[in-house]
């Protein structure tokens, strides 16, 4: 191993603990807090497990064995699982927005449904070029590739980007309705103070979530790049520099998400904010203003 190598590996598996713990860190206070304990909560546990999983097993796998069908295999399940696992929440944010009265009575019966399919539907589809023994030249694999392609990534996110869609113009038709209606009954009604609140909290949440499917397509396109280039024999028109620059990309993606969460989204950020604030209690310095000052400083969304 050259020197360049040694240190990209050392960089990489540095960032790499740091995923880990950051999303595991993400699931220990979702189910460590019970007001974080919600539907869309749930879908961020499953993909911050993702995120731990990539930083945790595939990075470090990969970079002992770069050519292993292990790790092959353990990239092809999490590509998989987050594209799922984003369109699940995609679909979440869609009940919330469009059908808001039929939202709990919905997840109630989905919920638990949504994230396990997210996860034994690529589970599964990965074990099926164990048909043909992993032998990545045979016709099989080759179409293998472009249905992955095809039906697990670019129609996924075909429908996530047409739900985002419909999302914001549904949102941006009940903020003109609910200002007209308040423009139109001043004083303005309590209940459509309430409404309003409620529009524009499910619209911060879904842009969050938005810019995350964002980040997760930019971030695996060099991914998708290679394997559509392998299903089509191709491999000329791959850069040499171009794996160490996916391994790159896919870093700087799951490093980001928790993050996002912890600063954008606002019941976590709340929740933070309190739990700094009680280890401030055990200081003698601490002093009750802190708590706000620090709380508006964190304001975002």
């Amino acid at each position: 191993m050259t020197t360049e190598n040694l240190g990209i590996s050392i960089v990489l598996t540095v960032i790499g603990a740091i995923i880990t713990i950051e999303n595991l860190l993400v699931c220990f206070v979702v189910f460590r807090y019970r007001n974080l304990r919600t539907f869309t909560n749930g879908f961020i546990v499953s993909l911050a497990f993702s995120d731990a999983l990539f930083g945790g097993v595939l990075l470090p796998l990969s970079l002992v064995d770069k050519n292993g069908m292990a790790a092959e295999y353990l990239k092809s399940i999490i590509l998989q699982a987050n594209t799922f696992n984003l369109l699940a929440v995609t679909f979440d944010r869609y009940l919330a927005v469009l059908v808001p009265l039929r939202y709990l009575e919905i997840m109630d019966k989905h919920f638990l449904k949504l994230p396990l399919a997210a996860w034994i539907t690529p589970v599964l589809i990965s074990l099926i070029p164990l048909s043909w023994k992993n032998n990545l030249d045979t016709l099989a694999h080759r179409v293998f590739l472009i249905c992955i392609l095809v039906l697990g990534i670019v129609i996924p996110y075909v429908l996530i980007l047409c739900a985002y869609v419909r999302i914001f113009r549904e949102v941006a038709r009940l903020v003109k309705s609910l200002a007209s209606s308040a423009m139109q009954n001043y004083p303005v009604d309590g209940r459509v103070m309430e409404e309003r609140g409620r529009v524009h909290s499910e619209a911060r949440v879904t842009r969050i979530f938005a810019v995350i499917a964002a980040i997760f397509v930019i971030s695996w396109m060099p991914v998708i790049y290679m394997t559509t280039v392998f299903a089509v024999e191709r491999p000329d028109l791959i850069p040499e520099e171009l794996p160490t620059v996916s391994w790159f990309t896919l870093v700087i993606g799951s490093f980001l998400n928790a993050p996002i969460y912890a600063l954008f989204k606002s019941d976590f950020r709340k929740t933070l904010v309190r739990m700094l604030c009680r280890k401030k209690r055990s200081r003698s310095t601490w002093r009750p203003e802190d708590c706000s000052q620090f709380s508006k400083s964190a304001r975002w969304v």
